[in-house]
Formats: C-alpha cells, structure tokens, sequence
C-alpha cells in the first residue's frame, strides 16, 4: 500500500460535518494531506490507542526537526494541528510538494479521520 491523497473539507458559517474514513497504518503508508489552516480530526473508535504522526522533513542548522506523534487514546477524537506548511510541507523537489505525509500505527479496525480547514 501507498500515502493516499485525502481531500480536505471546509467548515463554513453553516457548519461541517465531516465525510471520516479509515486510514491505513505502517510506516510509508498513510496520508498526504494539505497544509495552511488545515486540521486532521482522528476518531479512534478501536480498543486500543493509536499513534498518528505527522512528518516533518524540516532541517534547522542540519538538524532534523522532530515529527510530530499523537497518541489517540482508545475511544477518543483528536483534533491535531493546524498543519503549517514551513514544518510539515514536503520539499519543491517532492511529487508531494507543500503537502504533509501522516502515517498511522497501530490497528486501524474502529478508527477514522477527516482533513478539515478552516
């Protein structure tokens, strides 16, 4: 399995109710979502915690800036971010330019998510 392109939905004046859907775990795997006033909403309906992290290819003084890991307790909703481009998005040189990586671990049976934006 591959990162999956996941759309971002807009809350507006009216409201939002979010489309969520589950993710895929393991390390590669997981989610390219957009960066800005972007938040990820992770729903772990599963038994378990969860780990979600958000990938920071950001470089200061040669030094890797820490990705971001979330511990989503079992039977809890998340709301990380927001996502901002200058830690999270990948390089010009990336395919995935200006979009951010996220990858789950953990069993995904229960869980869901949604990329939203304000």
């Amino acid at each position: 399995m591959a990162r999956t392109s996941q759309t971002t939905q807009a809350i507006t004046l009216s409201g939002l109710v979010p489309t969520m859907t589950e993710p895929v775990a393991g390390q590669g795997n997981g989610d390219i979502i957009d960066t800005g006033r972007v938040f990820l909403v992770v729903n772990n309906g599963s038994s378990a915690d969860i780990t979600v992290t958000v990938i920071t290819p950001v470089q200061i003084d040669s030094l890797d800036l820490e990705d971001l890991t979330v511990t989503v307790a079992a039977g809890a909703t998340e709301y990380i971010g927001p996502i901002i481009p200058r830690v999270f998005a990948q390089p010009n040189s990336s395919a995935d330019a200006g979009r951010a990586y996220v990858e789950y671990t953990g069993t995904m049976t229960g869980v869901t998510r949604a990329v939203v934006s304000l």
